[in-house]
């Protein structure tokens, strides 16, 4: 850990230069206007800077992760993301489902994560924040946005440093970094090159609890971390790509994207309690893992003709995406170290281990398709497009036999959206896509083994009322199908049958008064496994860890009389989850509430402001828990404070 100590520090003195030599310039306003709440159209997942609102994100959307299903976009084109970006490289994330997808050329099941990258101005501009909390983090984070031949040229590049903590008490120091070139050569062509990346230092891993059998381990002081200090990991991971924008002809347009997305996993450790009774007694072992290596090559080439007739238009799209992926994966070796306790620090001498030589799985993909979005004005639109995939699999393990599979299917999708009025809209969709199924997790016979793609398939329709001109009501309905993949009698972990998501989800967002902004979000859900292993009482027909439903309120008020000054709060509920395959064991709903208040302000004539949250104000106390059965506790008390300047 003293290592990571020296390098962050000296990281932090670097980043503390930076924005020292920034200071003399003069700019315009770059950050210190970010506002996740007042920015949200729906209610639906809106990501900007470290600002979340709403019901979805990359990782969870009516119940199954985008970016495990691959559905993640930058600039609308397809990137095969190994790890996620971060730092200043994008302006946000927005999420696109239900009407929000209706347009979209090419919408795929459980939605889409549409990450903007970001552009340099103008004009010369810069920011410095400083981010203290929780749980005593510190974050310093510089950034600039420079042209460098007026309306043609301009860069983009940011340094981050910090000391995480979690809420369990576990620290991760990262400097994250990252770069762009824009080039616009003539009014019709643009090229933006970027990089991205992170150095993640001494990260200590989060305990995964199981317990012997139908209950909770019990409750413990969630400010210690009762892990091993010596079972830390390192993590190098790079992003980086070209996307290319033009326009050929009139009402021609290209877009081109290429990205490289590499996630490296060195030291990987894994602490499991194991056997957890109710007393807090558990079996501690620890699973030590070569380096877990991951690299993907990916992107999307899209040509799109648009024809417009009075108040029609006429838009086609003919794209090729595809994506080669390289993972290494297993030669682990787990030690056992007895009896042990949950929430009690027992430090233990690191062992030996005898890993074994990993395994390797290679995936190639291309799937050309074409697709017609029309749109009337005053009255509605219609989409539908086909695409036909092509997919080939390779995994080679040790004293195995190589394995390939292959699947040719075709994908398809239709939606539309009926304008009923000027306020009343009605939209219904179709889609069936083909996402990779994850990993099997750490406590399979075949854990870290790649999965095979699965096909899938979305209904979803709904209506959208606009209350008034500033506030907007959105109610749909959806079904969800998956092949389910969950360990069988003998703990492999395979395909087991099928899981639906059928659900209904609301959103309200907008300005009911002056100076108030509302962002309201419900999802109902109710997630049934129909197959072999469910009909024959293997494990029961409700998948673990999927709530029933999801409640998000987001508020924020502050008239122009308070001169800046606004009040924020959050309300967060997750519904009853089951905890274990058989369903014998129900997690109660979790409700916390957030309290906050924004400044806006003037430093030395540039814009800037001041953040106060405080999370979980009522401490409560539950367990959440993830689809492998690991408990983990919810996220305590705890106090962030964001400081953000221009310049």
């Amino acid at each position: 850990m003293v290592g990571g100590i020296g390098v962050l520090r000296r990281s932090l003195f670097a980043g503390a230069a930076l924005a020292a030599l920034m200071v003399p310039f003069a700019a315009s306003a770059q950050r210190a206007g970010e506002n996740a709440v007042t920015s949200a159209e729906d209610a639906f997942g809106v990501s900007i800077g470290d600002q979340n609102v709403g019901l979805y994100s990359d990782t969870s959307a009516r119940g199954f992760s985008p970016q495990q299903a691959g559905n993640i976009r930058l600039d609308s084109l397809y990137f095969d993301q190994q790890f996620m970006l971060n730092g200043r490289i994008d302006t946000g994330t927005t999420m696109r489902v239900g009407l929000s997808a209706q347009s979209y050329p090419f919408p795929a099941p459980t939605g889409i994560a549409d990450i903007h990258l970001r552009r340099p101005g103008d004009d010369f501009a810069g920011s410095l924040s400083f981010q203290y909390g929780p749980y005593g983090n510190a974050q310093v984070e510089a950034d600039i946005s420079t042209p460098i031949v007026k309306d043609r040229l301009g860069a983009i590049a940011s340094l981050a440093v910090a000391r995480n903590k979690y809420d369990w008490r576990a620290s991760y120091d990262n400097i994250v970094s990252s770069a762009a070139v824009n080039w616009t050569p003539g009014d019709k062509f643009n090229v933006l090159g970027f990089f991205h990346g992170l150095n993640g230092i001494d990260g200590e891993g989060q305990p995964f609890m199981f317990t012997a059998g139908a209950f909770t381990p019990p409750k413990y002081d969630r400010s210690i971390y009762f892990g091993q200090e010596w079972a830390a990991r390192n993590r190098v991971a790079r992003n980086f790509g070209a996307v290319v924008l033009a326009e050929p002809a009139t009402d021609w347009r290209l877009r081109a994207g290429l990205f490289r997305s590499v996630n490296d996993l060195q030291d990987e450790y894994i602490i499991f309690f194991r056997n957890v009774q109710p007393d807090g007694n558990a079996l501690l072992d620890i699973t030590r893992s070569q380096p877990q290596y991951a690299a993907s090559t990916s992107g999307e080439i899209r040509l799109s003709r648009a024809l417009v007739e009075g108040e029609r238009q006429h838009t086609f799209h003919l794209a090729v995406k595809g994506r080669d992926v390289h993972r290494d994966f297993g030669g682990s070796d787990t030690r056992a170290f007895g009896a042990a306790r949950i929430g009690i620090v027992s430090p233990v001498p690191a062992p030996l281990y005898n890993l074994t030589a990993t395994s390797r799985d290679d995936v190639f993909q291309v799937t050309p398709g074409l697709s017609y979005v029309g749109q009337w004005r005053g009255v509605g639109e219609l989409s539908a497009g086909a695409q036909k995939t092509f997919y080939d699999r390779k995994v080679n393990q040790p004293n195995l036999p190589e394995a390939r599979t292959r699947s040719r299917p075709w994908l398809y999708n239709a939606t539309l959206a009926i304008n009923a009025g000027p306020a009343l809209a009605f939209y219904a969709g179709y889609t069936r896509g083909l996402e990779e199924s994850g990993i099997a997790p750490d406590n399979a016979t075949n854990r870290g083994e790649a999965l095979p793609a699965s096909l899938t398939k979305q209904m979803d329709a709904g209506l959208r009322y606009r209350v008034t001109p500033r506030l907007t009501f959105i109610a749909g309905v959806f079904e969800v199908k998956k092949p389910f993949f969950e360990r069988d009698a003998v703990n492999l972990f395979t395909d087991v049958g099928e899981v639906s998501h059928r659900g209904a989800e609301f959103s309200l967002s907008g300005q009911p008064a002056p100076g108030l902004t509302v962002v309201a979000g419900a999802m109902l859900l109710k997630a049934r496994i129909e197959g072999n292993q469910a009909t024959a009482g293997v494990i029961g027909p409700v998948p673990v860890g999927r709530p029933a439903r999801n409640v998000r309120l987001n508020v924020q008020y502050g008239p122009k009389e308070w001169n800046g000054f606004s009040l924020t709060g959050a309300v967060v509920q997750d519904g009853p989850v089951y905890a274990n395959r058989a369903n014998t064991l129900e997690l109660p709903s979790i409700t916390t509430v957030d309290l906050g208040a924004r400044y806006n302000f003037k430093l030395m004539d540039n814009a800037a402001s001041a953040r106060l949250q405080v999370m979980n104000v009522f401490n409560d106390w539950s367990w959440t828990v993830s689809s492998s059965g690991a408990f983990a506790p919810n996220k305590a008390r705890r106090v962030q404070v964001n400081l953000v300047s221009d310049f």
